[in-house]
């Protein structure tokens, strides 16, 4: 990973890693200080963010001041607990359902037995709160606007849940639970993504506004509340992977810059994938500024379709074939404190500009 020299301390730094093994984020909030967001694998198989510091000559022990997970999908948690533990100094930040005795008593039964490697994050996230156990103290549950750091000139607000989501969430719950001599299943999904945590984080006279996967409901909620953080955000990292279930027009009059700098991170699953054609076009008439992390063309990851006798020869043969991962690409935001200057965006592997997406 060639990444140049570190951000000054009186420069900000917004940096998107992903598909690859998922996606996450690291944020520069001046004075040397690091904010992740999620977590996601680099080909090594290690927390991207963390090599990335290393990379850039950074003790993460001591440079992270916050962890946040947004929620605990696959492609936002993979590795949280190997990041949490390298970064000791750090808060670590989730949404405040994941504190309910509700949700950590389904956990603890569907730990207590066996169920799917493939699992939902569930697994991790039980691992991060067994190894935060001495440090409850750098714990925090996120709710809607509440901030969850304040150091100099910087602020981070969570947005949501909201307490009607909050609700939802608790009453699902219920349903969760391991049944006796049930197969052993996936751990099932809430509303969809509706309990993730939204930031806000503001620096100065700069603001980001961080999506994570929170779908339209959500920002309605948001949008409606005369509590959230004012001003307007000149980055925005666009929730969902672009999907349309998660676009409301009026974050983008209400809550964002004129044609601000927006990045998101693609995504495929068997023959679904985001951002689609119609996605990439209503994302691109918001703003001239889009960016993702990879190109369409990167994101085939089915393998080819093979006759009888190859097939019979594999199985025979006891080969293991393994589907290789979304190839990896990383966005990386750049922009001096106290200054009018605009955001530097750089584009690392098959990141490119949206208008080449499906080029």
């Amino acid at each position: 990973m060639v990444v140049g020299a570190p951000p000054g301390d009186d420069e900000l730094e917004f940096t998107l890693f992903g598909p690859g093994y998922g996606e996450s984020i690291a944020l520069h909030v001046g004075g040397g200080a690091w904010v992740l967001i999620d977590s996601c694998l680099d080909e090594h198989g290690s927390p991207s963010a963390l090599s990335y510091l290393e990379s850039l000559g950074l003790d993460p022990a001591h440079a992270v001041v916050l962890i946040v997970a947004t929620h605990w999908h696959d492609d936002h948690i993979r590795g949280m607990a190997r990041l949490v533990e390298a970064c000791g100094e750090a808060v670590f930040c989730c949404s405040g359902a994941l504190c309910q005795r509700e949700f950590l008593s389904v956990v603890g039964a569907l730990e207590a037995r066996p169920f799917s490697d493939a699992g939902s994050g569930v697994r991790e996230i039980h691992s991060v709160f067994s190894r935060r156990g001495d440090a409850a103290s750098r714990q925090i549950f996120a709710l809607a606007n509440q901030r969850i750091l304040k150091r100099g000139e910087c602020e981070v607000w969570s947005l949501s849940p909201d307490s009607p989501v909050f609700g939802d969430f608790l009453m699902s719950i219920g349903r969760w639970a391991p049944v006796e001599r049930q197969t052993k299943t996936r751990f099932p999904d809430p509303s969809p993504n509706e309990a993730a945590v939204t930031l806000w984080v503001g620096v100065g006279d700069i603001a980001l506004l961080l999506g994570a996967d929170l779908e339209r409901r959500g920002w309605t909620g948001i949008l409606k509340s005369g509590a959230r953080p004012s001003g307007a955000a000149s980055v925005f990292k666009i929730p969902h992977h672009g999907s349309g279930n998660a676009h409301e027009p009026r974050v983008w009059t209400q809550m964002l810059t004129p044609d601000p700098v927006a990045v998101l991170t693609p995504w495929r699953k068997g023959r679904g994938a985001l951002p689609t054609r119609r996605d990439v076009q209503r994302i691109l008439a918001c703003t001239k500024n889009a960016y993702a992390t990879t190109k369409t063309d990167s994101l085939r990851t089915g393998s080819a379709r093979r006759g009888r006798t190859v097939e019979r020869t594999i199985r025979e043969s006891g080969i293991r074939l393994q589907r290789l991962p979304m190839s990896p690409g990383w966005l990386r935001l750049r922009r001096p404190l106290g200054s009018p200057t605009p955001w530097t965006v750089e584009t690392f592997g098959p990141a490119c500009h949206l208008e080449k997406f499906a080029a």
